[in-house]
Order: structure tokens, then C-alpha cells, then sequence
């Protein structure tokens, strides 16, 4: 009887226990079924949505059960998660399909934001769903994080034309092929590991930094600050760091200069030419 005991007393107090967490969970759907009855009640009688549980008559005559977020949904719908039955915690989420979106912090263009240590403006908002936002560095690589992270055979620089070595490469993309590019790539490894993707500044976020969009050809340039155009955008000397679908040339590239103003040129004429990296970085990393 002894050996009979030891074999079936944890088969019984398995199925017991079992039991019990399939009874809690029934409790826990009455529990969100009557909150949704009550919901419907409410907009009934008062031709509003309810913001509170709080605001509800809920008819629930079961065990009690207490939860930590009780959501109440627009499609009168209710999502329950952290509850307890009798106060036993129970690992079940009530409209699972329901669950809340995560929501991330908002940003405007021209927000000033620190990763790594390392300071960012803002070049296009980013809502609340949105997990990612896009940044621009607030200062230009060093001369010396040029000399440290330039990869490949000539890409050393040059004294006699500053940064004249990071040349754009000739290929069907001037900036994928270019030493600026081996540059910021491994510049990312170095101190924005995080980022889902680091490069130079597109054409078309201009527009969100107060430019007027032109025909934007090596002839004709048509891209000009404007009065709404933000000091930070252009306040180095010139700034070599734009992304050209125009240009696949060895020795011209499209840069800002200390006036704002968007120009194409040789690479040897462009005095002191620099690179602010732009990266696009989870807003979890901050």
C-alpha cells in the first residue's frame, strides 16, 4: 500500500493541480467576458466609450481574479494579463490577439539626441509606432577617425587636398563603392553598433531640412537653403556628405557648403571636405 501511495499520490496531485490552472483560467475568460458585457452596457447607457474599469458595473460572481493591465479596447474588446484567481498567479493572457502595440518615444526634425556618447540631430520624425529614428552627427568624423578607419588599398589621406582620398569610386553607385562609404561602414562597427544602418545623407531628406526641391543635376543644381533651414545643417566648412543618384565619377561630388547651398564639384576643390555620418538607430538603443 506504501509503494502504491508513492506511485499514484503525485499522479493524483498532478491532475489536481492541473485542474485547478485549467479552472483558473475559465474564471479568468468569465472574468473578461463580463467585462466586455459590461462595456456594452456603459455605451448603451451613456452613448460613450468607458477610459476606466473603474466607470464599469462588471456582474462576475466567480473566484476573484485581479490583474495587473485590464486594456479596454475601442471594438469594446478587453485585454487581461498579470492576473490571479483566489490569489494564485496564473501564466494566461486573456484576447491575446488584443495586446497593446508598443509605443516608442516621438521625435521632431532638429531633436538632439545622445547615443554611445556621441550627439545626433534628428533628420525626420518618428512617430510613437515607429521603433527606429533617423539620425545625422552632430560633428563630422576627425581627421584622425578618417586616418583610423579608412579600409582598403588608397584609401590613406592625402595632405595636399584634405580628405582628397575619399574620393567616390566609379561604379554603377558612386557612394557604394566609394572610400567614403568603407570609411562610415567601419566607423559604425566602432561606435554605433546598434544602428540598423549608418551611410550619408539621401537627396530627399533635404526637403525635411528646410530645402526647396529643384532639378538637381550636375548642371543644374535647383537645391538652396531656405530661411527655415537649420544652422546644424550646414555649419562646418563644406560639407562633404551627400548621397547622389547624379554622379558616378572618380573625382566630382555632391556636397553642402558653409552657406547651406548643395554644390557638385571636384573633390580637389572643395576645402576641408568632411563626412557626418547619418545612421538609423532603434530608439531602444537610447
Amino acid at each position: 500500500m506504501a509503494i502504491l501511495a508513492l506511485i499514484v499520490t503525485p499522479l493524483v496531485m498532478n491532475i489536481i493541480r492541473k485542474a485547478r490552472v485549467a479552472a483558473d483560467k475559465r474564471s479568468i475568460d468569465a472574468y473578461g467576458r463580463s467585462i466586455e458585457l459590461a462595456i456594452a452596457g456603459y455605451l448603451l447607457d451613456n452613448g460613450k466609450f468607458p477610459t476606466s474599469v473603474d466607470q464599469l458595473t462588471i456582474e462576475y460572481s466567480g473566484n476573484k481574479v485581479e490583474c495587473s493591465t485590464t486594456q479596454l479596447n475601442s471594438d469594446s474588446s478587453v485585454y487581461l494579463t498579470g492576473c490571479t484567481v483566489g490569489g494564485r498567479t496564473v501564466d494566461y493572457t486573456y484576447g491575446t490577439d488584443k495586446a497593446p502595440s508598443p509605443t516608442y518615444p516621438s521625435y521632431t526634425v532638429g531633436d538632439t539626441v545622445a547615443y554611445n556618447n556621441v550627439n545626433y540631430y534628428v533628420i525626420k520624425g518618428s512617430r510613437t509606432a515607429e521603433s527606429s529614428v533617423t539620425l545625422l552627427k552632430s560633428e563630422p568624423l576627425s581627421y584622425s577617425d578618417v586616418q583610423t578607419y579608412s579600409a582598403g588599398t588608397g584609401a590613406t589621406i592625402s595632405d595636399n587636398h584634405g580628405y582628397g582620398a575619399m574620393k567616390y569610386h566609379s561604379s554603377s553607385n558612386a557612394y557604394d563603392g566609394s572610400y567614403i562609404k568603407a570609411t562610415v561602414d567601419a566607423w559604425k562597427v566602432a561606435n554605433a553598433p546598434a544602428a540598423l544602418e549608418v551611410r550619408l545623407i539621401q537627396f530627399d531628406e533635404f526637403e525635411n531640412l528646410g530645402y526647396v526641391e529643384g532639378n538637381v543635376t550636375p548642371s543644374d543644381i535647383g537645391w538652396k537653403k531656405t530661411d527655415n533651414t537649420p544652422t546644424w545643417v550646414y555649419d562646418s566648412s563644406c560639407l562633404w556628405w551627400t548621397i547622389s543618384p547624379y554622379n558616378d565619377s572618380t573625382s566630382e561630388v555632391w556636397y553642402v557648403d558653409s552657406d547651406g547651398n548643395l554644390k557638385f564639384g571636384s573633390i580637389y576643390g572643395v576645402i576641408s571636405p568632411v563626412v557626418r555620418p547619418v545612421i538609423v538607430l532603434p530608439k531602444s538603443a537610447l
